[in-house]
């Protein structure tokens, strides 16, 4: 056995509480995008009033459903990986506290769950097939990504999965509008990017060394020596900034066809807040994505956060005015909640 074998089954782990690893395990803090994307384009077909409560109990089910499919096949495929970079030492899985055929099994509970879930609420044909796709979605990108020849495809696939869960949410309270399916386009790009271009260009040395094949990578995205950057081929730059410039025209574009009926004044001062609001975080997030400048900065954890930071505050200046006080309590509660009890769980 080698020195490195020897030295990955004998790793020693701090102790972990089991309300701890199961939150780790759940990824909880991560529910809080999942289920916002459902829930806000639910909003966009209800904007002055919420559904039943029902309606949405289902949606928040359903949205776990996904969210446990997601995460947990990603785990089960990622294992050895994760195991050998050592990025989750904090997970029951790779600390060997649950087996990968028992995180599996949970995985596949969820994801039936899930379409059992929705079958029973009283559901329709376009319901069932958009959770299918969503569900499918991101199975097949957990499944291939990474270890096929094309990752773009996968990327594509899986934004494809949140397209679906975001249209999913509109079509159970009602019928999607323009609204609705330029909100799924939105989070459809925004995931794009963050998983094909960006989480891509954060973890390149890890991927490499794990033999995992990654957008990026595809592209001719490779280490400096003795540096934190990394060499940016000119294609990825032209992918990248393509991927951001129209995730900015999809965050116009509700405001420039004034798909909320604002009065003009209004109208005009919040175009004017968002387009400077973008064209700030477009400077910043480009500075990722260019090679063999000053301006260019790696991209760590703390500018993921930023980003969806930045998604968040550029819907609630387009929606505020437009949805009524229940909704946005609504949707401040599910960000909120499963933030708050992630850090409050030791």
């Amino acid at each position: 056995m080698s020195h490195h074998s020897q030295q990955t089954s004998t790793k020693q782990f701090p102790p972990m509480s089991w309300f701890a690893l199961f939150k780790q395990h759940v990824y909880l803090s991560r529910f809080a995008f999942t289920l916002f994307v459902p829930l806000m384009s639910a909003a966009t077909v209800t904007p002055k009033g919420l559904p039943e409560f029902s309606t949405l109990i289902i949606i928040i089910l359903v949205a776990w459903g996904f969210h446990m499919t997601f995460y947990g096949m990603n785990d089960v495929t990622d294992y050895e990986l994760d195991k050998v970079l050592g990025r989750k030492d904090d997970h029951p899985l790779v600390r060997g506290e649950m087996s990968r055929r028992t995180a599996l099994i949970i995985t596949l509970i969820h994801t039936a769950g899930a379409l059992v879930i929705e079958l029973l609420s009283g559901t329709t044909i376009r319901l069932m097939i958009l959770l299918i796709i969503a569900l499918g979605g991101v199975i097949i990108y957990d499944v291939f990504s990474k270890k096929n020849s094309f990752p773009p495809l996968t990327d594509a696939i899986e934004s494809i999965g949140f397209i679906a869960l975001s249209l999913y949410g509109a079509d159970k309270v009602g019928d999607p509008n323009a609204l609705s399916i330029i909100l799924a386009i939105t989070f459809g790009v925004f995931l794009n990017f963050i998983t094909g271009s960006f989480l891509g260009i954060v973890d390149l040395r890890g991927d490499l060394k794990g033999g995992a094949f990654t957008t990026p990578i595809w592209f001719g995205n490779r280490p400096i020596e003795n540096s934190e950057l990394s060499f940016i081929p000119r294609t990825l730059s032209i992918f990248g900034i393509s991927q951001i410039a129209l995730l900015v025209i999809l965050n116009l574009l509700p405001l420039l066809r004034n798909d909320f009926n604002y009065p003009q004044p209004f109208l005009s001062t919040i175009t004017t807040i968002n387009i400077i609001v973008s064209l700030i975080m477009f400077g910043y997030i480009t500075r990722f994505l260019i090679s063999g400048v000053t301006l260019q900065k790696a991209p760590r954890d703390i500018d993921l956060d930023l980003l969806a930071a930045y998604s968040v505050l550029i819907l609630a200046i387009s929606y505020y005015a437009y949805l009524s006080t229940a909704w946005i309590i609504a949707l401040a509660l599910a960000v909120a909640s499963p933030l708050i009890v992630s850090k409050l769980i030791k």
